[in-house]
């Protein structure tokens, strides 16, 4: 798996880490509400017990207790808010923080207001610190910004020959701060592992969903060549018992046609499917994408002479991040396409340019065109059928699936739309990525 994560074990994609928090917000609401609901009213009940205990130089346990019932009731608040809600809210975080935040405040004031006398200020730092990192859900960011602030407080304001003396002081600082790093360590590891899984179930999800058009798409496109092959086989063979030779020549005939129209089938069968499979960006190089147009140009160029059709095409060089040999086909697909409906002595326009952050490709015919109608169904994936060409060509029904799917995995861009006289304009915006001068 190629590196997705940053220093904090959250996913450097700030699209892929929303979409990995709200996959995990109703599992996990009730666990965020009631472990801060009881890390509060835990920490009311030490102030409680415990303040009343202690000598307090600048106000006075009162005063604290008050800003604990305030972090209580900001729990509480929080529950009834977004209890109900089904969707991750928007400031979740800065909730979370704002709790976290709030009792290492409190917990700074109390040393300070003690002058650092309180011999339960260690313990009670190590138990906030295990709480922020192994029990309450949030950013790992701002429980170690409370943590170090734990640690700071209890080597500076705690009076170490009031309490420890000098030397044990310095020793329970520097094992606080140890335990700070193996549970910040722990907590990485962890939040890492939690988003490995997730996209690896995602990668999976993909792949199934993948696997299922590939199956659908052969069981519907496959089996009615194999019927035809099935059926003038058996129309030969009594053809054949008849002595009727012709009948069986014009059913070889047909059987050759139809392995050529499956043949060409499963090429892009094959295709369709590696673009579907393919997950990353493992196979993208820093390549010229006019030596893709070029590959293109050079595929269709036989049958374009066939038809007499003219390819003019005008590109200039752009060198970025792009799978060659999938954008490739696409454009093959692309050309193909406008030959097929080309009529004869007819002119293909092949023009390339970089404008901007896209490099733009578009691809002009002389053919019978399309209604708004069929490109708005293009557009949507809607509509993928056969078409006969200018000529009776048959085509598979999966070259502009092909074509979408390789423009989507590359964030690019189809339009299609009718020229003013005749034709239709073909034109993909692939965007710069990565570039490198031509």
């Amino acid at each position: 798996m190629e590196k997705r994560f940053n220093f904090w074990g959250t996913l450097e994609s700030k699209e892929l880490e929303r979409e990995f928090l709200n996959s995990k917000w109703n599992e996990n609401k009730n666990y965020i509400f009631l472990t801060y609901f009881l890390c509060c009213f835990f920490f009311l009940l030490a102030g409680v017990f415990g303040d009343f205990q202690r000598a307090f130089h600048i106000a006075s346990a009162k005063d604290l207790l008050l800003f604990r019932v305030f972090l209580l009731m900001i729990s509480m608040v929080f529950f009834v808010i977004y209890g109900r809600v089904q969707t991750r809210p928007k400031y979740l975080e800065l909730w979370l923080d704002a709790m976290k935040y709030l009792s290492t405040a409190i917990i700074v004031l109390l040393t300070f207001c003690t002058q650092g006398t309180s011999l339960t200020l260690l313990p009670g730092s190590m138990m906030m610190v295990i709480g922020f990192y192994m029990i309450l859900p949030g950013r790992i960011f701002s429980s170690t910004i409370c943590a170090l602030a734990l640690m700071l407080n209890f080597l500076f304001l705690q009076d170490a020959r009031l309490t420890y003396g000098v030397e044990v002081h310095r020793y329970m600082a520097f094992m606080l701060f140890a335990i700070e790093v193996l549970l910040c360590t722990f907590k990485i590891k962890h939040d890492k592992w939690a988003r490995g899984e997730f996209i690896s179930q995602k990668e999976l999800d993909g792949l199934n969903s993948a696997k299922d058009k590939i199956l659908a798409t052969i069981g519907h496109d496959v089996r009615s060549p194999l019927v035809i092959m099935l059926s003038r086989a058996e129309s030969s063979l009594i053809s054949l018992e008849n002595n009727e030779l012709d009948k069986v020549k014009k059913s070889q005939e047909i059987i050759m046609r139809t392995v050529l129209k499956l043949d060409g089938m499963l090429s892009d069968i094959v295709n369709w499917a590696i673009s579907e499979l393919q997950q990353g960006r493992e196979s993208r190089s820093f390549l010229n994408i006019e030596e893709s147009i070029n590959e293109a140009v050079e595929f269709n160029f036989e049958l374009a002479k066939e038809k007499m059709i003219n390819i003019k095409k005008n590109t200039t060089p752009c060198k970025f991040l792009y799978e060659h040999r999938m954008v490739s086909i696409c454009f093959r697909n692309i050309i193909s396409n406008a030959v097929k409906f080309s009529p004869g002595n007819s002119t293909i326009e092949i023009n390339g340019e970089r404008v901007g952050d896209h490099y733009i490709l578009r691809v002009e015919d002389e053919g019978p065109g399309m209604d708004e109608e069929l490109i708005t169904k293009i557009k949507r994936g809607e509509n993928f059928n056969r078409h006969p060409g200018t000529e009776g060509e048959m085509g598979t029904g999966l070259g502009l699936r092909l074509v979408r799917n390789v423009l989507d995995k590359h964030g690019a861009e189809m339009e299609l739309s009718p020229r003013e006289n005749k034709g239709m304009s073909f034109i993909v915006k692939f965007p710069v990525v990565g570039e490198k001068n031509a």
